[in-house]
Protein backbone atom coordinates (compact mmCIF):
# COMPACT_ATOMS: atom_id res chain seq x y z
CA UNK A 1 0.00 0.00 0.00
CA UNK A 2 3.08 2.54 0.16
CA UNK A 3 2.95 4.00 -3.09
CA UNK A 4 0.53 4.06 -6.31
CA UNK A 5 2.47 1.67 -7.80
CA UNK A 6 2.07 -1.26 -5.18
CA UNK A 7 -1.95 0.33 -4.91
CA UNK A 8 -2.29 -1.09 -8.31
CA UNK A 9 -1.12 -4.35 -8.25
CA UNK A 10 -3.66 -4.19 -5.19
CA UNK A 11 -6.47 -3.21 -7.41
CA UNK A 12 -5.75 -5.88 -10.18
CA UNK A 13 -5.93 -8.10 -7.32
CA UNK A 14 -9.28 -7.00 -6.15
CA UNK A 15 -10.43 -7.10 -10.06
CA UNK A 16 -9.99 -11.00 -10.04
CA UNK A 17 -11.08 -11.99 -6.84
CA UNK A 18 -14.36 -9.69 -8.30
CA UNK A 19 -14.41 -11.44 -11.14
CA UNK A 20 -14.38 -14.99 -9.69
CA UNK A 21 -16.69 -14.12 -6.49
CA UNK A 22 -18.70 -11.36 -7.35
CA UNK A 23 -18.19 -9.85 -3.82
CA UNK A 24 -15.23 -9.29 -2.19
CA UNK A 25 -14.34 -7.46 1.29
CA UNK A 26 -10.99 -5.84 1.15
CA UNK A 27 -8.98 -5.61 4.84
CA UNK A 28 -6.41 -2.63 4.55
CA UNK A 29 -2.71 -2.25 6.12
CA UNK A 30 -1.22 0.54 7.13
CA UNK A 31 1.45 2.47 4.43
CA UNK A 32 4.77 0.56 4.91
CA UNK A 33 7.11 0.56 8.20
CA UNK A 34 8.61 3.05 10.20
CA UNK A 35 9.84 5.58 8.29
CA UNK A 36 7.36 5.87 5.98
CA UNK A 37 4.72 8.48 5.96
CA UNK A 38 1.42 7.28 7.72
CA UNK A 39 2.91 3.99 9.11
CA UNK A 40 1.61 3.12 12.56
CA UNK A 41 5.41 2.88 13.54
CA UNK A 42 6.24 6.41 12.02
CA UNK A 43 2.96 8.20 13.53
CA UNK A 44 3.68 6.51 17.56
CA UNK A 45 6.95 8.20 16.82
CA UNK A 46 4.97 11.51 17.57
CA UNK A 47 4.04 11.28 20.72
CA UNK A 48 6.08 11.70 24.14
CA UNK A 49 5.59 7.66 24.85
CA UNK A 50 3.85 5.11 23.66
CA UNK A 51 2.34 2.85 27.04
CA UNK A 52 -1.52 1.62 25.54
CA UNK A 53 -3.90 4.06 25.97
CA UNK A 54 -6.89 5.55 24.38
CA UNK A 55 -4.65 8.06 22.53
CA UNK A 56 -1.96 5.30 21.11
CA UNK A 57 -4.94 3.44 19.60
CA UNK A 58 -6.71 6.53 18.04
CA UNK A 59 -3.04 7.33 16.72
CA UNK A 60 -2.12 4.03 15.59
CA UNK A 61 -5.78 3.15 14.11
CA UNK A 62 -4.73 6.32 11.77
CA UNK A 63 -2.32 4.70 9.40
CA UNK A 64 -5.30 1.80 7.53
CA UNK A 65 -7.75 4.58 8.04
CA UNK A 66 -5.31 6.76 5.87
CA UNK A 67 -4.67 3.38 3.64
CA UNK A 68 -8.46 2.63 3.58
CA UNK A 69 -9.29 6.18 2.13
CA UNK A 70 -6.64 6.22 -0.24
CA UNK A 71 -7.68 2.72 -1.74
CA UNK A 72 -11.17 3.72 -1.50
CA UNK A 73 -11.02 6.88 -3.75
CA UNK A 74 -8.47 4.76 -6.17
CA UNK A 75 -10.65 2.37 -7.29
CA UNK A 76 -13.83 4.13 -7.45
CA UNK A 77 -11.58 6.16 -10.23
CA UNK A 78 -10.60 2.76 -11.82
CA UNK A 79 -14.34 2.34 -11.77
CA UNK A 80 -14.86 -0.34 -9.56
CA UNK A 81 -18.16 -0.52 -7.58
CA UNK A 82 -17.04 -0.17 -4.00
CA UNK A 83 -17.49 1.60 -0.56
CA UNK A 84 -15.68 2.45 2.33
CA UNK A 85 -17.21 1.14 6.15
CA UNK A 86 -15.02 1.64 9.20
CA UNK A 87 -15.74 2.76 12.98
CA UNK A 88 -19.23 0.97 13.98
CA UNK A 89 -20.14 0.42 10.62
CA UNK A 90 -17.18 -2.28 10.25
CA UNK A 91 -18.64 -4.39 12.73
CA UNK A 92 -15.51 -5.35 14.89
CA UNK A 93 -16.64 -4.85 18.47
CA UNK A 94 -14.21 -5.27 21.27
CA UNK A 95 -13.27 -4.68 25.08
CA UNK A 96 -11.56 -1.91 26.27
CA UNK A 97 -7.99 -3.48 26.26
CA UNK A 98 -5.98 -0.78 24.09
CA UNK A 99 -3.65 -2.08 22.51
CA UNK A 100 -4.33 -5.67 22.21
CA UNK A 101 -8.32 -5.34 22.36
CA UNK A 102 -10.17 -8.94 22.23
CA UNK A 103 -13.12 -9.13 20.13
CA UNK A 104 -16.35 -9.32 21.75
CA UNK A 105 -18.90 -9.86 19.10
CA UNK A 106 -19.09 -9.11 15.47
CA UNK A 107 -22.40 -6.81 14.02
CA UNK A 108 -21.98 -7.20 10.17
CA UNK A 109 -25.26 -5.42 9.63
CA UNK A 110 -23.49 -3.04 7.76
CA UNK A 111 -21.52 -4.78 5.59
CA UNK A 112 -24.48 -6.94 4.49
CA UNK A 113 -26.38 -3.95 3.27
CA UNK A 114 -23.58 -2.18 1.89
CA UNK A 115 -23.21 -5.84 -0.13
CA UNK A 116 -26.63 -4.98 -1.63
CA UNK A 117 -25.46 -2.24 -3.60
CA UNK A 118 -21.71 -2.95 -4.04
CA UNK A 119 -19.32 -5.74 -5.17
CA UNK A 120 -16.19 -4.30 -3.21
CA UNK A 121 -16.12 -3.36 0.53
CA UNK A 122 -13.22 -1.95 1.57
CA UNK A 123 -12.18 -1.66 5.96
CA UNK A 124 -9.70 -0.66 7.67
CA UNK A 125 -7.70 -3.43 9.82
CA UNK A 126 -6.21 -3.99 12.88
CA UNK A 127 -8.99 -2.07 14.77
CA UNK A 128 -12.18 -2.63 16.64
CA UNK A 129 -14.77 0.06 18.34
CA UNK A 130 -15.21 -0.41 22.09
CA UNK A 131 -18.50 -1.14 23.24
CA UNK A 132 -18.70 0.30 26.21
CA UNK A 133 -16.69 3.66 25.29
CA UNK A 134 -16.66 3.75 21.66
CA UNK A 135 -13.57 4.59 21.44
CA UNK A 136 -11.22 3.21 18.48
CA UNK A 137 -8.82 0.04 19.89
CA UNK A 138 -6.19 -2.03 18.18
CA UNK A 139 -6.01 -5.66 17.94
CA UNK A 140 -2.69 -5.60 18.82
CA UNK A 141 0.72 -5.85 16.18
CA UNK A 142 -0.81 -7.83 12.73
CA UNK A 143 -3.85 -7.18 13.63
CA UNK A 144 -4.90 -6.51 10.35
CA UNK A 145 -4.37 -10.38 9.40
CA UNK A 146 -6.85 -11.15 12.66
CA UNK A 147 -9.35 -8.67 11.27
CA UNK A 148 -8.95 -10.92 7.70
CA UNK A 149 -9.93 -14.03 9.47
CA UNK A 150 -12.75 -12.62 12.00
CA UNK A 151 -14.27 -11.37 8.70
CA UNK A 152 -13.81 -14.06 6.46
CA UNK A 153 -15.25 -16.60 9.33
CA UNK A 154 -18.38 -14.54 9.39
CA UNK A 155 -19.39 -13.89 5.93
CA UNK A 156 -18.46 -17.90 5.16
CA UNK A 157 -15.92 -16.96 2.86
CA UNK A 158 -14.66 -19.46 0.91
CA UNK A 159 -11.07 -18.40 1.58
CA UNK A 160 -9.30 -15.50 3.24
CA UNK A 161 -6.52 -14.48 0.67
CA UNK A 162 -3.31 -12.58 2.14
CA UNK A 163 -0.80 -10.75 -0.16
CA UNK A 164 2.33 -10.10 1.06
CA UNK A 165 5.76 -9.21 0.23
CA UNK A 166 6.82 -12.67 0.31
CA UNK A 167 5.87 -15.84 -2.04
CA UNK A 168 3.93 -17.11 1.11
CA UNK A 169 4.76 -19.39 3.88
CA UNK A 170 8.64 -20.31 3.16
CA UNK A 171 11.18 -22.95 4.82
CA UNK A 172 13.11 -20.49 5.91
CA UNK A 173 13.28 -16.58 5.66
CA UNK A 174 13.26 -15.66 2.08
CA UNK A 175 15.41 -11.98 2.93
CA UNK A 176 18.14 -14.02 5.05
CA UNK A 177 18.34 -17.42 3.31
CA UNK A 178 19.04 -18.55 -0.20
CA UNK A 179 17.85 -22.31 0.46
CA UNK A 180 14.57 -20.83 1.40
CA UNK A 181 11.71 -22.93 -0.63
CA UNK A 182 7.78 -22.28 -0.86
CA UNK A 183 5.07 -24.87 1.28
CA UNK A 184 2.79 -25.21 -1.12
CA UNK A 185 0.06 -26.76 1.84
CA UNK A 186 -0.05 -26.65 5.09
CA UNK A 187 -2.62 -27.31 8.14
CA UNK A 188 -3.35 -25.55 10.80
CA UNK A 189 -1.41 -26.72 13.42
CA UNK A 190 1.80 -26.84 10.97
CA UNK A 191 1.52 -23.19 10.60
CA UNK A 192 1.03 -22.44 14.08
CA UNK A 193 3.93 -24.34 14.62
CA UNK A 194 5.67 -22.36 12.07
CA UNK A 195 4.96 -18.83 13.55
CA UNK A 196 6.22 -19.90 16.79
CA UNK A 197 10.00 -19.45 14.54
CA UNK A 198 11.41 -15.97 14.25
CA UNK A 199 9.37 -15.30 10.69
CA UNK A 200 5.66 -14.65 11.33
CA UNK A 201 4.01 -14.39 8.41
CA UNK A 202 0.39 -13.83 9.56
CA UNK A 203 -0.38 -12.60 13.67
CA UNK A 204 -0.23 -15.44 15.38
CA UNK A 205 -3.59 -14.63 17.22
CA UNK A 206 -4.71 -14.99 13.25
CA UNK A 207 -3.53 -18.18 12.86
CA UNK A 208 -5.15 -19.30 16.18
CA UNK A 209 -8.60 -18.28 15.24
CA UNK A 210 -8.43 -19.67 11.65
CA UNK A 211 -7.39 -23.13 12.97
CA UNK A 212 -10.27 -22.99 15.70
CA UNK A 213 -12.95 -21.86 13.04
CA UNK A 214 -11.45 -24.06 10.03
CA UNK A 215 -10.65 -20.81 7.66
CA UNK A 216 -9.48 -21.71 5.16
CA UNK A 217 -5.95 -19.40 4.13
CA UNK A 218 -4.36 -18.81 1.15
CA UNK A 219 -1.25 -16.56 2.04
CA UNK A 220 0.43 -15.27 -1.44
CA UNK A 221 3.21 -12.49 -3.06
CA UNK A 222 1.69 -9.11 -4.12
CA UNK A 223 4.01 -9.35 -6.71
CA UNK A 224 3.92 -12.45 -8.62
CA UNK A 225 1.07 -14.55 -9.76
CA UNK A 226 2.88 -17.76 -7.78
CA UNK A 227 0.01 -20.26 -6.33
CA UNK A 228 1.78 -19.13 -2.70
CA UNK A 229 0.73 -21.13 0.32
CA UNK A 230 -2.92 -22.67 1.23
CA UNK A 231 -3.89 -23.75 4.89
CA UNK A 232 -6.93 -26.05 5.68
CA UNK A 233 -7.11 -29.39 7.03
Amino acid sequence: MQNHQNRQLVIQRILQAIHTHQKVLVVVSAMGRRGKPYATDTLLDLLPFTENSIETDLLSACGELISSSVLSMELKANGVSSTLLYGRNAGIITNDNCGNALIKKVDLSSVYQAFENFQCIIVPGFQGVSESTHNFTTLGRGGSDLSAVVYGYHLNADMVEFYKDVPGIMTADPFTSKHAELIPFMSYEELQEKIDEPVEVIQKRAATFAALHQVRLHIRSLYKDSEGTFVSN
